[in-house]
């Protein structure tokens, strides 16, 4: 217990390192997490759609998704450096695979939680199916889409982390697992906290947008 640093040691720590250094180990990770959530996003939420709206698609594509879904993010770490030539690509390629899987199942959840009475009402009124889903489905989805965004977010933010310790290449990762390394214990709290904090003004981010897209809920 006596290397563990008091509040006053890993304040001061703060201080101890250089605050260009600091921002660009900040700056790279956060644009890991930012590619990879971007890519999961956007492949993970048309397929989610596609699986929760068609029957047709849930049948093709769903098995595809549920084989692969158990498989631990962490566990792909070694075959990324044979899919991958980069480093780059080998985390970004991590993070998105941390979020693709959040993103596609509370997508499905969403859509097909959908209470029923809501399409055949606006069936009633003459909707085409695409408007359907756009002017119904989705934002009736929308509370349990955005909640998949904010796991997801957390998920990519393990992942970086995960991947920058192995990899060595910079980041908050490596930061902190390198501080360890030298017994810089004060550094390794500081690397701890700012991903903490980033991690969750991310979150709080998502929540945020989320909300602009679910002002409906503010009638009940």
């Amino acid at each position: 217990f006596q290397q563990i640093p008091g509040p006053r040691r890993v304040f001061l720590a703060l201080f101890e390192v250089s605050p260009v250094l600091f921002f660009w180990e900040v700056l790279r990770s956060f644009l890991r997490v930012l590619a990879g959530f971007v890519l999961g996003s956007a492949i993970g939420f048309p397929l989610g759609v596609a699986i929760g709206y068609s029957r047709k698609f849930n049948y093709l594509l769903f098995p595809a998704v549920e084989i692969f879904r158990p498989i631990p993010p962490i566990s792909w770490i070694p075959l990324t450096v044979l899919f991958f030539v980069h480093i780059e690509s080998q985390i970004v390629f991590l993070t998105f695979y941390g979020a693709f899987f959040p993103i596609v199942y509370n997508t499905v959840s969403g859509i097909s939680n959908v209470d029923i009475q809501l399409p055949r009402a606006a069936m009633s009124f003459g909707v085409n199916k695409t408007q359907l889903l756009f002017r119904v489905i989705l934002p009736a989805a929308s509370p349990q889409i955005f909640a998949g965004l904010k796991i997801a977010v957390g998920i990519t933010w393990l992942m970086v982390v995960a991947a920058e310790m192995i990899a060595s290449k910079g980041g908050l990762g490596y930061l902190t697992w390198y501080s360890h390394t030298v017994m810089n214990y004060p550094m390794v709290f500081v690397g701890m906290g700012t991903i903490g904090v980033i991690g969750a003004l991310c979150s709080l981010g998502i929540d945020r947008m989320g909300k602009r897209f679910t002002k409906w809920m503010d009638i009940f």
